[in-house]
């Protein structure tokens, strides 16, 4: 995992609170795949909606890999298709 992506997991582990081990962090793919560990965390559940951790994390990929929402979705990879390191 380059620093791109620490940085983002970093980013979104002190967002919503959370520790994520580097074993799920290096599972973690694509958007969908950060939003689907981050809502199922228990503290995370039952604080925030799965809309809001969405949203979150949609404008926590945009300010740490600088990419426009409208050029990604919730399947990209973030190496292979958002050029993250």
């Amino acid at each position: 995992m380059g620093l791109e992506l620490v940085e983002l997991v970093m980013r979104i582990e002190e967002e919503f609170d959370i520790a994520i081990p580097n074993e799920a962090a290096e599972k973690m793919t694509t958007p969908r795949k950060v939003i689907d560990y981050v809502a199922s965390q228990p503290n995370v559940s039952k604080q925030w909606s799965r809309g809001y951790v969405e949203v979150t994390i949609w404008l926590s990929i945009e300010d740490e890999l600088g990419i426009k929402r409208e050029d990604f979705n919730d399947d990209s990879l973030f190496i292979q298709d958002m050029g993250a390191d």
